[in-house]
């Protein structure tokens, strides 16, 4: 009887929630900028408050904002390899090299909207069709909605845009940038202000969170409603170390990742971005333009050869674009 009842005791305590003993695994999260920055405020730290108030009690995340543990969005995927952090959020677009694969997100014309794109870089990524991904767990994979210029000077039309020193933050929209008659520099949104008080760049490609979150709403006035294709983020983990954490710690994180914080995400940067876009249009110290027609009309060259030239440049291109068109037709469906 002794015997039946120690193994019997011995079987419920494997069941017992881990909070009943077990300390929680703590897995540090680096975050380039303040937190504020809206992607932080409304899609990071939710994800974060809702995996340390799950009831297993399994993980704990203990989030480093602010550059804590390092400044350099370009730099947050390394970081994960080197065990600095557990977790990052990361801009893609400013290491081509590390995942070469994502320029599809930023040809002009590809996307419509912001949750298309969230949903057909998941769908990419779930099919295993994105190169650059095998080291890392992704928690999240979110979607700028559309590239557009922000300027220190007027622009009423295409034709104002050139010559214009303007930043960019991936090669494909370096590309239209520079067939449209601009000059791209290659730079982190954080590095913007500073550029455009040294005269370094007279215009920004980005998108409206961003003109507020790193006060480049300060520097510029003229907003340009060009859509010039958008631009891939994402919440990883080092997948060495999640693959090390014990199975109920493993459960939590999947349990809010990709669906959970990609669907905060959508609901809350989608509804961020258009109030941004009517405030601005509200502001009579900003002036906010849209192509004409006929500018627009004109641009459809200009994304065709963008489009080509990237698609002559990989011997792989040609099937992901495929691929990526067949997905969105999908998307729009449902």
């Amino acid at each position: 009887m002794t015997r039946l009842c120690m193994a019997l005791l011995a079987w419920f305590a494997a069941f017992l929630p881990l909070n009943a003993g077990a300390e929680p695994v703590t897995l540090k999260l680096s975050f380039f900028a303040s937190d504020t920055e809206v992607n932080y405020a409304r899609a990071i730290k939710p994800w974060i408050d809702a995996v340390n108030a799950d009831p297993s009690g399994a993980v704990k995340i203990e989030a480093f904002p602010n550059g804590a543990l390092g400044k350099a969005l370009p730099a947050q995927p390394q970081l994960l390899l080197d065990g600095v952090a557990d977790i990052a959020f990361v801009n893609p677009s400013l290491g081509p090299g590390r995942f070469p694969d994502d320029q599809v997100f930023e040809l002009p014309g590809l996307l419509q909207n912001l949750k298309e794109g969230v949903k057909l870089y998941e769908e990419l990524l779930k099919a295993n069709l994105l190169r650059g991904y095998s080291d890392y767990y992704v928690v999240g994979a979110f979607m700028n909605p559309q590239y557009m210029v922000f300027a220190r000077r007027a622009i009423k039309s295409l034709a104002d845009l050139k010559g214009m020193k303007v930043r960019i933050n991936g090669a494909v929209i370096g590309q239209t940038v520079k067939e449209l008659g601009m000059v791209p520099v290659l730079m982190p949104p954080n590095e913007v202000v500073e550029a455009m008080g040294r005269g370094t760049i007279d215009a920004t490609t980005t998108v409206p969170a961003a003109i507020v979150d790193f006060g480049i709403d300060r520097v510029t006035s003229h907003d340009y409603l060009l859509p010039l294709g958008a631009g891939p983020l994402a919440v990883l983990m080092n997948r060495k170390k999640f693959e090390s954490l014990p199975k109920p710690a493993q459960d939590v994180i999947a349990k809010y990742s990709i669906r959970w914080i990609d669907d905060t995400y959508i609901r809350d940067l989608g509804q961020y971005n258009d109030e941004l876009i009517a405030k601005f249009k509200a502001d009579p110290k900003r002036t906010v333009v849209a192509p004409s027609p006929a500018d627009l009309a004109s641009l459809q060259p200009v994304y065709q050869k963008v489009t080509a030239e990237w698609v002559a440049k990989g011997p792989g291109n040609a099937e992901l674009l495929s691929k990526a068109r067949e997905l969105l037709t999908r998307i729009r469906a449902n």
